[in-house]
C-alpha cells in the first residue's frame, strides 16, 4: 500500500466529525423518552467559552472532534504507520482510538473543565436544590457517567474507523503491484489486475509504449494513465534517458542562479502511477516486428520491449550542421547539465578575469558570445548579460566594465523573427543593456579560443554558447519509415506514421504540417502539449475500438520571451506587450506551466528572492572540472 499523507488524515477527521455526532445518537434517542440530557450537555460545553448558547456548545464539540481527529490521523500514518484500507483493520484502529482519547483526553476534561460547569447549568435548570445536592447526586452518577462516556467514545471510534477505511479504501490508498511497479487507486482495478495479468493472463492485453519524458512524452502519458486508470487490460511503460522532466523555458535562469537546479527538474516517476518506467537508452526501434530495444545508463544491458502501440517523443539534440571544432569547443543550453556547466563556466571566467592584469587577456575571459538569434539564444544572452554585468559591479571590482563583451550571433536578418515587429524592440533593448547583435551572419569556425564569423570576422573569447539549431535523434533518423529532409518522421494529420498507424510520433522528432497553410508547426512547447492530447485521444479510440481519429488543428496562441531583467516581450492572440508587462506575463505563464504545487511555490520564492538580493556566485564544488568543460584552448 502506498498512502498519501494528507488524503488520509483527512479522511480520518472526516471520520471523526461524524463520530462527534454519531457518539451521541443514543442520547438523542433517549431524549424521545425522557428528560434532554444532550441540551444540557451541549450547555456544560458551551460554559467553557463562556457562552449559554446550546449552539455554542454543539460548534465546539465539532471543532475538537475535527482538531482529534488530524492528530489522531497524523499518529496513525506517521507513527503507527498502521494501513486502515481493510475494514477489520479500520475498525480495530478505530476503538483503539476510542479507548485511548477516553483516557487521556475525556476523563481529564470532564473532570477539569465540565465538572463546575456541570454544576453551574444543573443549578440554573433546578434552582430549587442546593449545590450540595447537586454535587453528591454527581458523585453518585460518577462511575455510569464515566461507563456511559467510555460507551460514546467507543461509538466515536467505532465511526472513525469504518468511515476513514471506507473512503481510504475508495479514494485513499494506492494499492501497489510490486511485480509490475504501478500503483492503483481503486482496490477492486488492483484485484481485476491481479487476476487478469498474473494469476489468468488476458488475452486482450494492450500494450502502450511512449518514449520520451519530455513535454510531449509526460503530456501522453498524464492523459492515458487517466483515460485508462481502471482498465487492467492497458500496460503502459515509458523510456526516457534523464529520470526527470525538465522544465526547458527556464534554463537560462538556472544557469545564472535565479533558479535552483532541482525546482525546474520533477522526477519522471512522480508522473508513472498506472505506467512502468525505464531509465535507458532507446538504441533501436523496430517498426515491422513492434518492438524497441532500450540499454541501461550505468551497465549498458540491453533489454527489448513489445509494445501494440508506440507513442514517438523523443525530442531532438543539439545540430552543429557537421562542424566538430564548434561541437567540441562550445556550450549547449539543451539540458540540467548544460546549464550547471555554463554557470560553472562563467563563474570562474569571472574569478580568473577579477585576478588578471592585463586588460586585453580579460577582456577576452570576460567575452561571452552566444549563436542562435531565436528565443532559446535570446532569453540565454539576456539572462547572461545581466549575471555578468551585477556580479562584476558587485563581487568583481578589479574588472574593467568595458572589458565585458556580450556578443549575440544570428544567422537571420532579425532576432526573434517569430514575432515580427517586437523582434526589433528586442535587439534595441538588448543593445541598451550593452550587448553585441551580428545579424546575418554564421559562425563558421570556434578553436584555440578564437571564434570565426562569416566575414572572417574573429572574436578572442574563451566561451561561446551554442543555442543555433536542432536535429533528431540517430536512432529516430535510422528507423525506418518516411523522413522530412531534415530527419524528423513524417506523420499525417492524425499524427500516426502513415505506413504504421499504430505508431504516433509528435513534439521536435516530428514533421507535422497544418492543413490549412500546409505550413509544419513550429517545434515549441505549446504544440507538443497540444500534440499530446490529440495522441492519447486517439490512443483511447484505437484501444476501445471506435472507428475514428481526431485530426490535430492547432492555432498558436503566442509566443514570448524574456530579454532581461524586467524587461520581455510577448505577442498573444494577435497583441504585442513589451517591457515590464511582457515580462511579467512570462513569469506567470511558465509559472502556471510547472508540473507540481510544490515546484510552482519553490520558484516562485527563487523569483522573490532575486528581486532584493545579488544573484549567487557560489561555483558547484568541481563537479564540472577542466577535463570535461568543451574549451580546448
Amino acid at each position: 500500500m502506498g498512502f498519501s499523507l494528507k488524503k488520509e488524515v483527512f479522511f480520518v477527521a472526516i471520520g471523526s466529525v461524524i463520530g462527534a455526532f454519531t457518539m451521541h445518537l443514543p442520547i438523542i434517542f433517549s431524549d424521545l423518552f425522557g428528560n434532554s440530557s444532550y441540551n444540557v450537555w451541549v450547555l456544560i460545553a458551551a460554559r467553557v467559552v463562556n457562552s449559554s448558547q446550546p449552539e455554542i456548545g454543539l460548534i465546539l464539540h465539532f471543532f475538537v472532534a475535527t482538531i482529534i481527529g488530524i492528530v489522531t490521523g497524523i499518529f496513525l500514518h506517521k507513527i503507527l504507520r498502521f494501513n486502515i484500507s481493510k475494514i477489520y483493520k479500520g475498525l480495530t484502529y478505530g476503538i483503539f482510538s476510542g479507548i485511548v482519547v477516553f483516557v487521556i483526553f475525556a476523563i481529564p476534561v470532564s473532570q477539569i473543565f465540565l465538572g463546575p460547569n456541570t454544576i453551574e447549568v444543573l443549578s440554573e435548570i433546578n434552582p430549587e436544590a442546593s449545590i450540595t445536592q447537586l454535587s453528591q447526586e454527581i458523585e453518585r452518577n460518577f462511575l455510569n457517567q464515566m461507563i456511559n462516556s467510555l460507551f460514546m467514545h467507543l461509538i466515536w471510534g467505532t465511526t472513525l474507523g469504518i468511515i476513514s477505511s471506507l473512503l481510504t479504501r475508495k479514494m485513499g490508498a494506492n494499492y501497489l503491484c510490486h511485480i509490475c511497479n504501478i500503483e492503483f487507486s481503486n482496490i477492486k482495478t488492483y484485484e481485476h489486475h491481479e487476476e487478469n495479468v498474473h494469476e489468468n493472463p488476458s488475452s486482450k492485453m494492450k500494450k502502450i509504449l511512449i518514449l520520451g519524458g519530455g513535454y510531449a512524452g509526460i503530456g501522453v502519458l498524464n492523459k492515458i494513465q487517466k483515460i485508462f486508470e481502471n482498465n487492467v487490460d492497458v500496460n503502459i511503460e515509458l523510456v526516457s534517458e534523464s529520470n526527470f522532466f525538465l522544465h526547458t523555458p527556464m534554463l537560462p535562469e538556472m544557469a545564472t542562479g535565479v533558479i535552483e537546479p532541482r525546482h525546474i527538474a520533477t522526477p519522471i516517476r512522480r508522473f508513472c502511477k498506472r505506467a512502468q518506467f525505464h531509465q535507458s537508452k532507446v538504441i533501436d526501434i523496430s517498426l515491422n516486428t513492434k518492438q524497441v530495444t532500450i540499454q541501461r545508463m550505468t551497465d549498458k544491458s540491453q533489454k527489448i520491449l513489445f509494445y501494440d502501440y508506440l507513442v514517438l517523443a523523443m525530442g531532438g539534440k543539439t545540430n552543429f550542421f557537421g562542424n566538430s571544432n564548434i561541437e567540441e569547443n562550445s556550450f549547449t543550453i539543451k539540458s540540467l547539465d548544460d546549464a550547471i556547466k555554463i554557470r560553472n563556466h562563467i563563474i570562474s571566467m569571472l574569478e580568473d578575469a577579477d585576478q588578471e592584469t592585463n586588460p586585453i587577456l580579460q577582456q577576452k575571459l570576460m567575452t561571452f558570445v552566444i549563436v542562435g538569434g531565436g528565443f532559446s539564444g535570446v532569453e540565454t544572452i539576456g539572462e547572461i548579460n545581466d549575471f555578468v554585468r551585477e556580479s562584476s559591479k558587485k563581487f568583481y571590482r578589479n574588472i574593467i566594465q568595458d572589458n565585458i563583451k556580450i556578443i549575440l550571433v544570428s544567422t537571420e536578418d532579425k532576432i526573434l523573427p517569430e514575432i515580427g515587429n517586437l523582434g526589433e524592440y528586442s535587439k534595441q533593448a538588448l543593445q541598451k543593456a550593452g550587448v553585441t547583435i551580428f545579424t546575418d551572419t554564421r559562425m563558421i569556425d570556434f578553436s584555440n579560443g578564437i571564434a570565426v564569423l562569416s566575414g572572417n570576422k574573429k572574436i578572442s573569447t574563451n566561451t561561446v554558447i551554442w543555442a543555433g539549431g536542432n536535429t533528431v535523434e540517430d536512432v529516430v533518423k535510422k528507423t525506418d519509415t518516411d523522413h522530412h529532409k531534415s530527419g524528423k518522421l513524417v506523420v499525417n494529420k492524425q499524427l500516426n506514421l502513415e505506413n504504421h498507424l499504430e505508431v504516433f510520433a509528435l513534439g521536435d522528432c516530428a514533421f507535422s504540417v497544418d492543413p490549412r497553410s500546409k505550413k509544419p508547426y513550429p517545434p515549441t512547447a505549446q504544440h507538443a502539449i497540444r500534440q499530446a492530447n490529440t495522441v492519447a485521444k486517439n490512443l483511447e479510440y484505437k484501444i476501445k475500438g471506435i472507428g475514428m481519429q481526431e485530426d490535430f488543428i492547432y492555432d498558436t496562441k503566442g509566443s514570448m520571451a524574456k530579454i532581461g531583467k524586467n524587461n520581455g516581450v510577448a505577442l498573444l492572440c494577435g497583441h504585442e506587450f513589451r517591457g515590464l508587462i511582457a515580462w511579467f506575463i512570462w513569469k506567470q505563464y511558465y509559472l502556471s506551466t510547472l508540473p507540481t504545487n510544490e515546484k510552482k511555490i519553490r520558484v516562485g520564492l527563487d523569483w522573490l528572492i532575486d528581486l532584493f538580493f545579488p544573484r549567487d556566485i557560489t561555483r558547484l564544488s568541481s563537479i564540472f572540472d577542466e577535463k570535461n568543460t568543451p574549451i580546448k584552448n
